[in-house]
């Protein structure tokens, strides 16, 4: 791969290797009902990508403490995990891309604002380390998507330049994301036209139409 501009693939979570939107949804859903806030799938699909200590201040519609924040995002997350264990599957194509890229020498790493005991449990469940050599959460970096803290720690886990990496997103804010840290990017957009997803270097339906060939393409 040394003449290659990817050297690496990072790997968003939600919309790109699975579709757990709506064990999420479920779980908002529960904890709203919890705290008697009114919640509505407008909120869901707003806020769906960030981090918890940014949903949840704006789900209660006023300043909070640290603490009440991580015993909400406990409570949710362990909700998330009951509807998700049984239902987590493969997104099209994503299976398949990460065996490819694996047998073809490339480092991969995961890289999302999922909480480290959801990617414990859907590693699990999916195998997923057989293809990953690194797993980076949200909680491990400052900031969270937009900016680029998640991606660059990725890269320096696999021990790859920003700019030989590609992340895979589903997200406008995961592309902004992987361009605010000099990498390349696919978006799988699905049924979606969204702006925002064009500023990838790839736009894509799902990830059967992705190859290494593909990969190997980007400039």
């Amino acid at each position: 791969m040394a003449d290659t501009k990817v050297r690496a693939v990072i790997w968003d979570l939600d919309g790109v290797i699975i579709d757990s939107a709506d064990s999420h949804r479920k779980a908002w859903y529960r904890l709203a009902q919890d705290l008697n806030i009114p919640y509505s799938d407008e909120q869901f699909w707003a806020t769906f990508g960030w981090r918890n200590d940014a949903i949840i201040p704006d789900l209660l519609g006023e300043p909070t403490t640290p603490e009440r924040v991580q015993e909400l995002a406990d409570r949710k997350e362990a909700y998330f995990r009951d509807y998700a264990r049984h239902t987590i599957a493969f997104l099209p194509g994503s299976e398949e891309l990460l065996s490819a890229l694996h047998k073809a020498g490339y480092p991969q790493a995961l890289a999302t604002s999922t909480p480290h005991t959801n990617i414990a449990l859907i590693s699990e469940v999916l195998g997923l380390e057989r293809y990953l050599n690194a797993l980076v959460s949200g909680e491990d970096v400052r900031r969270g998507k937009p900016a680029p803290d998640v991606f660059l720690k990725a890269a320096d886990s696999l021990g790859v330049t920003p700019a030989h990496c590609l992340v895979i997103e589903d997200a406008i804010a995961g592309i902004e994301a992987a361009r605010a840290a000099g990498m390349y990017s696919i978006a799988v957009a699905g049924e979606r036209d969204i702006p925002g997803l064009r500023a990838a270097n790839l736009v894509v339906k799902d990830l059967t139409e992705v190859s290494l060939t593909t990969i190997r393409a980007l400039a």
